[in-house]
């Protein structure tokens, strides 16, 4: 039989399994009872964290407590993965994150091409929720995987893909791709036009299929906002 040993008021004891109780409960129900008996905060931290500080700390300078997310809620609570969070790690870090590990607007402008719009502007304060002009990689991950987790959201994207091939095709071309950039934020420039185009074009040949497509949305499900859908809730979520 598995059991945990611990000591309280310095006398050892033992915690067993209860019947009916899963190995996950156990684990729960014995960290809630070790973090008592030492007295100190039980947090969700899990080896993920490590994984993400780690790679943190070979992608930027910035100080590693900034990078922990406590990935055990994260994975229970947002249906995320580690190897998700690390890609999302990835992007964040091209964002140029400052010294205190935060992300500013134009940073986050730059990142994705996107101009310093109205729509843009929305995107970010999703982000910002302390509304401070700025976010962490925590704010990020949090609320990237919660646009995903989203019931409407590949409904979302398969309709956006969808309008854009409406004459039955199986593609549409960057060049048709670039007006609907356009139309979205008329204040891009053709440099950004094109970073938002090779971001959606993955297999660089000039076409943007539904693979691609719903990829690069659900790399960047932030970018859904681009195509917006008047009686979609993920669209209202990312606008409000």
């Amino acid at each position: 039989m598995t059991k945990r040993s611990h000591f309280t008021g310095g006398i050892p004891s033992v915690i067993f399994p209860c019947e009916e109780e899963t190995a996950s409960q156990f684990a729960k129900r014995t960290s809630s009872v070790m973090g008592n008996g030492l007295n100190v905060v039980q947090t969700s931290h899990a080896y993920g964290d490590l994984m993400l500080i780690t790679k943190a700390s070979e992608l930027t300078k910035v100080g590693y407590p900034n990078f922990l997310v406590e990935m055990s809620w994260l994975e229970s609570s947002f249906s995320i993965s580690t190897s998700e969070a690390l890609e999302l790690l990835d992007q964040f870090c091209l964002m140029n994150p400052d010294s205190d590990g935060r992300v500013k607007s134009d940073s986050f402008f730059a990142a994705f091409g996107l101009a310093n719009s109205l729509l843009s502007k929305k995107i970010f304060s999703y982000l910002d929720m302390e509304k401070k002009g700025s976010f962490t990689f925590r704010q990020f991950l949090i609320g990237s995987a919660h646009v995903r987790k989203q019931p409407p959201f590949m409904r979302a994207c398969e309709r956006a893909f969808d309008s854009l091939c409406i004459d039955g095709s199986t593609c549409f071309t960057t060049e048709k791709f670039r007006d609907i950039i356009r139309a979205a934020i008329s204040t891009l420039s053709e440099e950004s036009v094109d970073q938002l185009v090779h971001l959606f074009d993955v297999d660089k040949d000039g076409k943007i299929d539904r693979d691609d497509f719903l990829r690069c949305l659900w790399k960047n499900p932030l970018l859904v906002a681009l195509f917006p859908q008047p009686n979609d809730d993920i669209v209202l979520t990312v606008h409000a």
